[in-house]
């Protein structure tokens, strides 16, 4: 008997270690500056927002997180020397449904479209290729983010919408 009582217990408190890591998972915009790993800018705008910062077509977000590493360097198509970057926009998690469906009419443009970086309690976040150090996708472009990524995917959660992902 006591041995249920004890297994019982065990799974009770297991669940609520879980739904605790779960509600984590509901971080301020203040936070994702905090999460940033050494070396890196963070920058939250939230109003008079730049069009060159919202992918093409999308309504503004409440809020665009600007993320840049001036310590470091990639070699960009061009030849051009480019510091590491990336842009975030968040929108209200209420609208989720709604920028599902946008993402998914503009799968077909090659550009600049928005695509779905993740999500938390209260913001849908997009971004765009070209948000993403510029355009640049290589071997180095790619790892000089590996840290960022890790630190920003702590905070976030990514679903599969059946949208093309970072």
């Amino acid at each position: 008997m006591k041995t249920s009582k004890f297994l019982f217990l065990i799974t009770c408190i297991s669940c609520s270690l879980l739904s605790c890591e779960e509600e984590e998972k509901n971080p301020t915009l203040n936070d994702f500056c905090r999460i940033k790993p050494t070396g890196w800018d963070c920058e939250i705008i939230q109003n008079d927002f730049n069009k060159n910062d919202i992918p093409q077509n999308a309504k503004e977000p409440v809020a665009v997180l600007k993320y840049k590493n001036t310590s470091r360097e990639f070699t960009h198509l061009s030849g051009e020397r480019l510091n590491p970057s990336l842009i975030l926009d968040l929108y209200p998690i209420a609208q989720k449904k709604e920028l599902i469906n946008f993402i998914k009419s503009q799968q077909l443009y090659s550009w600049c479209i928005p695509i779905y970086y993740g999500e938390t309690k209260d913001y849908f976040i997009l971004t765009s290729p070209c948000f993403i150090n510029a355009g640049t996708f290589s071997e180095q472009a790619d790892s000089s983010i590996g840290d960022l990524r890790e630190a920003i995917d702590k905070v976030i959660t990514k679903s599969n919408y059946g949208l093309i992902q970072n």
